[in-house]
């Protein structure tokens, strides 16, 4: 067994007196002391494997905050864990009995001297279609991350794993609206209080949007009264962002940064050492690489902007959690069942549709059949038609692209040196939205309907959320010319037209500049966002010409 951990990027290495135990650990906890003598009790005590590993998994499961654990516990034992959405991740990889475990993937494929013919077809599809794989799959047959709320134990040649926690949108049951408000309430204020105790005087940096998520940590810091915050936002001069998150910020007297993204600046950046090196250190084999806030937090340290031991907090994921992303047109009392070909069809066009064109009908069939198996893990002793199809999409949506895509912001901030919090992924968040009935979750309802009643800081009332405009009006009045000139073609024809010609130039920030403008301009494979440019980086770094190549040799060789 190899255990190789880059000790860097908010890892260390902890040994027990006494004993041959290493303890590797990165992350934070909340109200959880003394952790290292609390694992060697556990271990040390526990000589059963079958007990070690429930005492592990139990005690992990009790935890509050974002971490990822390993154990060595002895030269042919170790136990590996990650948080609730897997927020930091973990590698593992077995090979004719050989066991090695990291924290960086790229180490996994060096100690096993894997290359191109040993990429998993299928996986990279999965990529090449969503920008994530499915499962604890990498694009290497035999490298594994793991997965959100997982536990993994490794004995004498054989690889146990267990799920401590699955995120469960179908325990809700009818609670009464108001108590259910006043309950949220509580809820928001205990995750403030606890980002207040956790980072200890240091300052707080809220990278500030128009929309609820990050208002809602910054009106609750002002709410609790806590100073040392700074909020900051990006993007294109003139952008809709800019002026409400401004005006916000004003409000609760907090000092406000712009970061103006330019267009040439920007397109630099993603070609630039500074960005291929982040890319490069944060390797996972599982997803594309996070691009939101990489530019713009590096410029604000390259400036000395922020505090050396600042804590960024954005607002991930409470537009997810609160009911966001799953289809209005979805009917909540419908249950869920494996062959429900609607309920998957609405997944797939949410989270497999960043190519168009590779929305074939074996395509789509391959991915059904993987997070069919996912399912099956998830809801073991569970009765499916108990659980609404509604709820099992939020879930999938939690184990997949959440914990997959969405947590790796956090690689920004760790690319540059700062500690990180995730207030809106904690426990109390999960544990209080999983009981939330689905009618109070369509269209935010809940979660809008309390924040602008409580109106902290008094930034909810009069404040617009998300009013996007087009700006410059030169742009916006060519677009409507073209909208007008081309709609005897139909809608899908301007929707086409729309995203090769404008969206280069329409995004906040320009997100679409990680790829060139010609490239966008004269695609011809259905682009549909910023995921699917570096999806086409990832699969040609991995040796394709692009991701219709990868669709072709699944034709041609099966999705071996």
């Amino acid at each position: 067994m190899e255990i190789k951990i880059r000790e860097k990027f908010g890892w260390s290495l902890y040994k027990g007196k006494g004993s041959n135990v290493e303890l590797w650990f990165s992350g934070y906890l909340i109200g959880e002391k003394n952790i290292r003598e609390k694992i060697l009790e556990l271990v040390v005590l526990s000589q059963d494997i079958d007990i070690c590993i429930e005492k592990l998994s139990t005690w992990v499961n009790t935890l509050s905050g974002h971490f990822a654990i390993v154990i060595k516990i002895s030269d042919d034992s170790c136990f590996l864990a990650v948080d609730k959405i897997c927020s930091i991740p973990v590698f593992d990889a077995m090979e004719e009995g050989v066991y090695a475990v990291s924290n960086y993937a790229p180490y996994l494929k060096k100690i096993f001297n894997m290359n191109e013919s040993d990429i998993y077809l299928q996986s990279l599809l999965e990529i090449a279609m969503s920008g994530f794989s499915i499962g604890d799959k990498t694009i290497y047959h035999n490298i594994n991350r793991l997965m959100a709320g997982e536990c993994v134990f490794w004995d004498h040649g054989k690889r146990y794993k267990s799920y401590y926690y699955t995120y469960s949108p179908w325990n809700g049951s009818l609670y009464d609206y108001k108590k259910l408000k006043n309950e949220f309430t509580e809820v928001c204020l205990t995750m403030i209080r606890n980002l207040i105790k956790s980072v200890n005087g240091r300052q707080i940096v809220v990278p500030l949007s128009a929309g609820n998520d990050s208002r809602l940590i910054a009106s609750g810091l002002k709410e609790l009264r806590y100073k040392n915050v700074i909020c900051f936002t990006y993007g294109k001069r003139g952008n809709y962002e800019v002026k409400t998150s401004k005006k916000v910020a004003d409000l609760l007297g907090y000092k406000w940064v712009y970061i103006q993204d330019k267009i040439s600046e920007k397109r630099a950046f993603f070609k630039s050492d500074i960005y291929n090196n982040y890319v490069k250190v944060f390797e996972s084999y599982a997803s594309v690489p996070n691009t939101q806030d990489i530019y713009e937090i590096y410029t604000l340290k390259a400036r000395n902007i922020i505090d050396n031991d600042a804590v960024i907090v954005n607002g991930n994921s409470g537009d997810f959690i609160s009911g966001g992303h799953v289809p209005k047109i979805l009917n909540i009392n419908e249950y869920f069942s494996e062959d429900n070909n609607t309920g998957w069809s609405l997944f797939l066009d949410k989270h497999y549709s960043i190519w168009r064109k590779l929305r074939t009908i074996s395509n789509d069939a391959i991915i059904i059949s993987e997070l069919s198996k996912i399912v099956l893990e998830r809801l073991k002793n569970k009765k499916q038609d108990t659980i609404s199809l509604y709820s099992m999409i939020e879930s999938m949506e939690c184990i997949g692209r959440q914990s997959r895509l969405v947590a790796n912001q956090q690689r920004a901030y760790d690319f540059i040196g700062h500690d990180w919090r995730l207030p809106l992924w904690s426990e109390d968040f999960l544990f209080f939205w999983e009981k939330v009935p689905p009618q109070y979750k369509v269209g935010q309802q809940l979660y809008k309907d309390t924040i602008i009643y409580n109106n902290w800081g008094g930034v909810w009332k009069g404040i617009d959320i998300n009013n996007k405009i087009i700006r410059p009006y030169s742009l916006y009045f060519i677009r409507l010319f073209v909208k007008i000139l081309v709609s005897p073609f139909g809608k899908f024809f301007w929707h086409k037209v729309d995203i090769n010609i404008f969206s280069y130039w329409l995004h906040p920030s320009y997100g679409r500049s990680v790829a060139s403008y010609l490239q966008v301009l004269f695609d011809r494979k259905g682009q549909r966002n910023i995921n699917s440019w570096t999806a086409d980086q990832f699969v040609k770094k991995s040796g394709f010409k692009g991701v219709l190549d990868v669709s072709e040799k699944i034709k041609k060789y099966g999705s071996r």
